[in-house]
């Protein structure tokens, strides 16, 4: 009985499992669940936002705008971060270096104001590579109709970023552990990356030469990209604001 009852409640429970563990389809972290295109699309709509002139209000509005995205997609983390750091810039912009002189607060203006011209491409981009893997990317980079050219060495960077931050920091760990000299570590840390770099690349075309790369047919993919009512209203919201900056100049 106990063993009709377990395979009973173990049936229920894979059952009411969500249609998120299907394959292809993706977990979602907040109350939506954007298409890669549609974050792409609002990665573009902000770089023609960041250069063009904005009034301080407006350029609050966007950045209060992005990060509710980023919010409504289940970064809260990413978005508070966000908007603690531009009010920082913000206060570092107009109260502190307007009261100190000298080069260096000159050189530090510059930069500052820099940051917050690509300010919204800066939250865009976090929230393209919080929301999408690089399996996603891949998938929508194709729809896209992104030539292989393109495709396959931008892929291969972004699969080789976490295994250069690995790599990075089994080497920092290694040099603790033999207490090597402050003036040593340059050295020692850059040496082993770069072997570690070649022989990762070695390895990664090894593997997409196995895998078809050079294949001239088109490739399948098993993620199912959908572009859904939601992504329709950003991009919309998106094109919107890049028109309205555009026509009235980024006054309120």
């Amino acid at each position: 009985m106990r063993s009709k009852g377990a395979s009973a409640s173990a049936a229920g429970a894979a059952e009411a499992e969500p249609r998120e563990r299907v394959l292809g389809n993706v977990h979602k972290r907040g109350p939506i669940s954007l298409d890669p295109r549609t974050v792409m699309g609002v990665l573009f709509a902000a770089s023609l936002v960041a250069f063009m002139p904005k009034g301080l209000y407006v350029e609050l509005a966007l950045v209060l705008a992005v990060a509710l995205l980023q919010a409504l997609c289940g970064h809260w983390r990413m978005a508070l971060a966000f908007g603690g750091f531009y009010m920082a810039l913000w206060a570092a912009l107009n109260v502190l270096f307007p009261h100190v002189g000298g080069v260096a607060a000159t050189m530090f203006t510059i930069g500052f104001t820099f940051s917050r011209k690509i300010f919204l491409c800066l939250m865009a981009g976090a929230l393209l590579v919080g929301e999408c893997s690089v399996h996603r990317l891949t998938a929508a980079l194709q729809r896209l109709r992104v030539p292989q050219v393109v495709l396959v060495p931008l892929t291969v960077t972004m699969r080789y970023f976490p295994t250069f931050k690995d790599e990075a920091s089994h080497i920092r760990d290694a040099m603790r552990l033999r207490d090597i000299p402050l003036s040593e570590r340059v050295e020692c840390f850059i040496v082993p990356l770069i072997m570690s770099a070649t022989n990762t690349a070695d390895e990664l075309s090894r593997a997409a030469t196995c895998r078809g790369i050079e294949n001239p047919a088109l490739s399948t993919d098993t993620e199912r990209l959908r572009i859904q009512a939601v992504d329709w209203a950003v991009l919309a919201l998106a094109a919107l604001a890049v028109v309205a900056v555009a026509l009235t100049g980024g006054a309120l």
